[in-house]
């Protein structure tokens, strides 16, 4: 359906389509998970004296588990539509690698700031649904345009989905999306990293 609407070959949209919802998956549900890490972990953090980062890496372990047993539908549809298998296409490791090191500042930031205001968890999913829709997973950039372009090469979430997706087509990352997710991946690490030194100790009277 989605192949007609967009006047698309089925077998290059189809591989499109499936690579992209299951990155953008993986990639939400870190977001959404690792906002209750550290209230689902209440009990722990009151009784027992143990690195938070723990609860955040368990996050990204168990989403990432999830993701490599969904990625036998793409498997599939790969095979259906005969996606070439490159060397690019095992940039998929490093793109993993790299959306999982981000996932563990994410999980720990939005952990912390749920754990102090928790309605923040009900706005986080609320703007993932738009982020959806304005993140070339339906469709591709090229078809936005020139102008609209843009709001694809600023949009992180479509580098940390692309950075994933682009490998799995057989094709390399674009450099601009190497970069956008490595200034992603600095700034917030250093951003986490300041936030967790100074109120990590509140946790346990915040919960």
């Amino acid at each position: 359906m989605w192949a007609n609407l967009w006047n698309q070959d089925p077998k290059t949209y189809l591989p499109f389509l499936c690579a992209g919802m299951l990155t953008w998956s993986l990639v939400s549900t870190i977001v959404t998970d690792g906002a209750l890490a550290f209230t689902s972990g209440e009990s722990l953090i009151k009784q027992i004296r143990f690195p938070y980062t723990i609860l955040s890496c368990s996050v990204v372990w168990r989403n990432l588990v999830v993701f490599l047993h969904n990625l036998l539908i793409f498997v599939v549809v790969g095979l259906y539509a005969r996606v070439p298998i490159t060397m690019a296409s095992l940039l998929v490791v490093p793109g993993l690698v790299i959306v999982s090191i981000n996932g563990i500042w994410i999980v720990t930031l939005l952990g912390l700031l749920c754990a102090r205001y928790r309605d923040i968890q009900q706005l986080i999913t609320s703007l993932l649904q738009v982020a959806l829709f304005v993140t070339p997973i339906f469709y591709t950039p090229e078809q936005l345009g020139s102008q609209l372009r843009k709001i694809a090469d600023w949009n992180v979430m479509f580098h940390y989905v692309e950075v994933v997706r682009a490998p799995l087509l057989g094709r390399a990352p674009a450099a601009w999306t190497w970069t956008v997710v490595s200034i992603a991946t600095v700034l917030g690490w250093g951003l986490t990293l300041w936030t967790f030194s100074r109120f990590r100790r509140r946790v346990p009277y915040w919960l």
